[in-house]
């Protein structure tokens, strides 16, 4: 059911997303950079992805769901 924020599938209807905030972007815990890319979807733990740092070449892992519980479908 449709409200004065979201449409009846549940999106916002700003055009926004509640998917991915901006500020979500990856940063190296090493050296700061946003210059990273996904290496794996899965790091050492299932709730774990694991990233690689082009400026530093270090490897690191970062939390899928930052406390957030995500949808089961339950």
């Amino acid at each position: 059911m449709p409200t004065p924020d979201r449409d009846d599938t549940g999106e916002p209807t700003d055009g926004s997303t509640d998917h991915q905030p901006p500020d979500d972007q990856p940063t190296c815990p090493y050296c700061e950079s946003t210059d990273v890319t996904l290496e794996s979807a899965f790091g050492s733990e299932i709730s774990k992805s694991q990233y690689y740092c082009r400026n530093c070449r270090t490897m690191f892992e970062r939390l899928k769901y930052d406390g957030e519980r995500p949808d089961t479908g339950r």
